[in-house]
């Protein structure tokens, strides 16, 4: 029986159609391959009649990826395996063509993507998501951690700043409230770190807000 997921993975920019089921989908072998339904999330809806509203009934849909790829052997009953075994097919079709990387790329989000791709679908052995996502965390926390003390220093919370911010419009709010120049240069030496620490893990500032 395959697995269920609540969610598609952070960062995931899928290059493949969805597909839906109003029953759960299962692994197929089809001649020299086989087709697996990757990313199975369960849904929900109501549906009406045309002309009473108050006869609404709850469905149950499935939402999934079919990834055919080259069949390797193994159980088709056994979902895990059945992933583990043919992984690198997987991720190869998860992760898109090299025109649909370098657009991801473009956007920034190609390494969010790529690491969404890893935890999702693991290879062999791999009982913990790929290290790239523990450092990314850790440099978010610690630009909101800078971010919580610079705004303390000046009377301030994130309910005080926009949904979205770059480094310009920071320093001007803390201009105009009050913060020293000498507290200023502080920040800004750790922001750069944390900066640097973002750069060197191919991400970017649109990414701190997600």
């Amino acid at each position: 029986m395959v697995e269920l997921i609540e969610k598609l993975p952070d960062g995931l920019r899928p290059p493949l159609p969805e597909s839906e089921s109003g029953t759960l989908p299962v692994v197929r072998i089809e001649g020299r391959d086989i087709v697996i339904p990757v990313l199975v999330r369960q849904e929900t809806r109501y549906e009406y009649t045309p002309d009473e509203e108050e006869s609404a009934r709850e469905v149950d849909v499935f939402r999934f990826f079919d990834i055919r790829t080259k069949y390797l052997g193994g159980d088709p009953d056994d979902y895990a395996a059945i992933c583990r075994t043919h992984y690198a097919g997987l991720r190869e079709a998860l992760y898109g063509s090299a025109e649909y990387q370098d657009g991801l790329d473009y956007d920034h989000d190609l390494t969010a993507h790529i690491l969404a791709v890893k935890d999702a679908i693991r290879k062999p052995g791999q009982t913990a998501p790929p290290d790239g996502i523990a450092r990314w965390e850790s440099v978010k926390a610690d630009f909101w951690r800078l971010i919580d003390a610079a705004l303390y220093c000046i009377g301030k919370t994130r309910d005080d700043l926009p949904a979205y911010f770059n480094a310009e419009e920071l320093l001007t709010l803390a201009r105009e409230n009050g913060m020293t120049e000498a507290q200023i240069t502080t920040f800004a030496g750790q922001m750069q770190v944390v900066s640097l620490d973002m750069l060197h893990n191919g991400r970017n500032w649109s990414e701190l807000f997600r």
